[in-house]
């Protein structure tokens, strides 16, 4: 085992700034949704709620059932298979939760400024959780690291098995630039929960607008596809890049919806 891995000053810097900006980004958003839209955030709380109930609780526990057994040995074989199946197990779980979320609420809803608050507290608590407490962890250990090498984090963590070795060097190994790929993956995420929250929140609204509930559902499905398979094969600026340009037009398909839903709700 190394004993002589170290983390860089500027490294422990790069991490931290990326751990703030998942924090100050969601909060930022629901002050200008708020003034700007009329949103209010008990929308963007409940937003952070769903999210939690719905990807951490109940999508696990599907994970859980459906990975151990023969179909999930199926699934883990082969790449395309478990993308296609991880990206339509996070686009059911998480619309269905929004889909519920504005169906039970429809009545104190204002307006499309509430689904854009909805979208910043969901996507802001996914940051916050999978972004924000990775960079905590990271900054933790690289102290550890510094001050006491290996023998000083397994004082705290105790033995480290063999994948959280390959992650400890690999994150010894990683630049300080490379921290600002995380920076960049929360806010294209965060633009993709805000407009699939518009498309969500327009067929609750309007039945006859029903159909966006299942757009919501393959579009992000195909974002959480297309991020796992690109990754598999490419460098991460080609893998954020296609995530940016596929949220990006679904950012452009919200906009529009939002304004048909302003105009004919004025």
């Amino acid at each position: 085992m190394e004993h002589n891995l170290t983390v860089a000053p500027a490294v422990i810097g790069a991490m931290a700034a990326a751990g703030i900006f998942t924090l100050v980004l969601p909060l930022a958003l629901g002050i200008f949704f708020w003034k700007r839209a009329q949103g209010r955030w008990r929308f963007f709380f409940l937003g952070g709620a769903v999210f939690v109930l719905f990807a951490m609780v109940l999508e696990q526990m599907g994970h859980t059932l459906l990975l151990y057994g023969a179909l999930g040995r199926v699934l883990q074989g082969n790449l395309w298979l478990y993308a296609l199946y991880a990206g339509l197990m996070a686009g059911v779980f998480e619309e269905c939760g929004r889909w519920l979320a504005f169906k039970l609420t429809g009545r104190w809803s204002r307006g499309a400024g509430d689904a854009l608050m909805y979208g910043a507290g969901h996507g802001g608590t996914e940051a916050v959780l999978l972004a924000g407490m990775t960079m905590v962890n990271n900054i933790i250990i690289s102290m550890l690291l510094n001050q006491g090498g290996l023998e000083a984090v397994e004082g705290v963590l105790g033995p480290i098995p063999e994948a959280g070795m390959a992650a400890i060097q690999g994150m010894v190994a990683a630049p300080a630039g490379a921290y600002f790929w995380t920076g960049f993956e929360r806010l294209t995420a965060i633009g993709l929960h805000i407009a699939l929250s518009v498309l969500v929140y327009a067929a609750v609204r309007r039945r006859e607008k029903g159909y966006w509930f299942p757009a919501a559902v393959l579009i992000h499905a195909l974002v959480d596809t297309a991020a796992i398979l690109s990754n598999a094969y490419f460098p991460i600026a080609i893998t954020e890049g296609v995530a940016a340009l596929l949220t990006v037009g679904a950012i452009f398909l919200a906009r529009k919806i939002n304004l048909e839903e302003k105009r004919e709700n004025p």
